[in-house]
């Protein structure tokens, strides 16, 4: 099973920090920056979060500057497999976009648009609909089976 991080990070309107793939997963779709453990290394999901922040959005970050807000399993997710993602987000806001990179182009996307952009279908339902709702400050779990994707059967 892979491990990796989702980075939701907001400007001071609230709109989120997103990221047009122009590689799988999710080519040509918005995303939040983020990206696989250095397992090898033990890095655990924080350091990779500030890892992840620093190396695509130059973004300097401590642990503490983020909280953790889902932990979500996918098996088998197309063209990763099996996976485990920690969803964090940044407390302090940002109001620079990054430059571009070799994954892609940034752009803020205001919170009242999310559920109309170019999102995977599937991560609007169940990932965006978790995030935007999550307003207790209490960690939420998804568990889900990809095998028939794009159907996702919770569970």
């Amino acid at each position: 099973m892979k491990l990796a991080t989702l980075l939701y990070i907001r400007n001071e309107n609230g709109d989120y920090l997103l990221l047009e793939r122009v590689k799988n997963p999710n080519k040509g779709l918005l995303s939040p920056p983020g990206g696989k453990l250095d397992a090898h290394l033990a890095e655990s999901p924080i350091e990779c979060a500030v890892r992840e922040a620093s190396e695509e959005c130059g973004i300097v970050s401590a642990n503490t500057d983020w909280r953790l807000l889902g932990i979500m399993t996918e098996k088998e997710f197309p063209h990763i497999g099996d996976i485990m993602v920690f969803l964090f987000e940044f407390k302090k806001k940002v109001n620079e976009v990054p430059p571009d990179f070799h994954e892609g182009k940034f752009r803020f996307i205001p919170e009242s648009e999310i559920m109309t952009s170019n999102i995977p279908e599937t991560d609007k339902m169940f990932i965006w609909s978790s995030i935007l709702k999550e307003k207790t400050g209490e960690v939420f779990f998804l568990n889900m089976d990809c095998t028939n994707y794009p159907e996702i059967i919770l569970r």
